[in-house]
């Protein structure tokens, strides 16, 4: 990695850290999620389709699966800022490697997703949240975490250098939200009688996501979940990349 490299992929994380307002707008929006949705639903955990975690481990992923959603725009906000101020234009006609001038925002973002996903795997830890392969269930949440982030930052950073709008690195953020309540989110498929509901959730990426989690997590989900949502993951972070990196040569720009 050259000098030039690192100094944009650290440009990209100091400032961030200097305007945090995204990650802690997705941050907040998961500790909501879980409190909300624990507290209201959270009666039921007794159950024994919920194993020893009960409730509480049963819906905590979708906190690790909105704080990516919460987050995922701002690479396409810091690629719009860069882009409007010139900065970017300077950039792209000097010698730096094209790739990184998407892919340094693109890797604050996803760090910064994974930092959060700790914390809020910590606040869980102090609340009783189980681990069923302790360290190792971390390390396979982390993971899944940054390929979810990479995903949705590269497809949004994409739409936005495409359409030159940052508002529209949005438009990932609102086509996932409603898959979450196409999915097994608030409920095991034991105790979901609608037909219709249990078959859209089977060709739904963010169930396999979310059970992926819950095997981690309480062991209420099978491994098999885990291998299918790594080897979605993985196919979908390298298409956003793919397609991030197509963006931004079909960029013009003008001295």
């Amino acid at each position: 990695m050259n000098t030039a490299t690192k100094t944009l992929i650290t440009r990209g994380i100091v400032k961030l850290i200097k305007q945090p307002q995204t990650p802690l707008m997705g941050f907040a929006m998961s500790l909501f999620f879980l409190l909300v949705y624990n507290a209201g639903i959270g009666g039921i955990g007794d159950l024994d389709v919920f194993g020893k975690g009960q409730y509480f481990a049963f819906i905590f992923p979708i906190t690790i699966i909105s704080l990516s959603m919460g987050s995922s725009a701002g690479a396409g906000q810091a690629l719009n800022a860069d882009l409007q101020s010139g900065y970017f234009r300077r950039l792209y006609l000097s010698p730096v490697s094209r790739w990184v001038l998407v892919m340094a925002p693109m890797l604050a973002d996803t760090i910064s997703s994974i930092l959060f996903t700790g914390i809020l795997l910590g606040i869980g830890a102090i609340f009783g949240l189980p681990f069923q392969f302790g360290i190792l269930s971390v390390f396979g949440i982390l993971l899944l975490s940054m390929l979810w982030s990479v995903t949705l930052c590269g497809f949004s950073a994409g739409i936005m250098l495409r359409t030159g709008q940052y508002q529209n690195a949005a438009i990932i953020t609102n086509a996932v939200f409603p898959l979450l309540f196409l999915s097994t989110t608030f409920l095991p498929r034991e105790l979901i009688k609608a037909k219709w509901l249990l078959t859209v959730s089977w060709g739904n990426p963010v169930t396999y996501i979310l059970e992926a989690n819950r095997y981690l997590l309480g062991g209420t989900a099978s491994v098999n979940y885990f291998y299918i949502s790594l080897a979605v993951l993985v196919t979908t972070s390298i298409l956003s990349v793919v397609y991030a990196q197509i963006s931004a040569r079909k960029i013009k720009v003008w001295i």
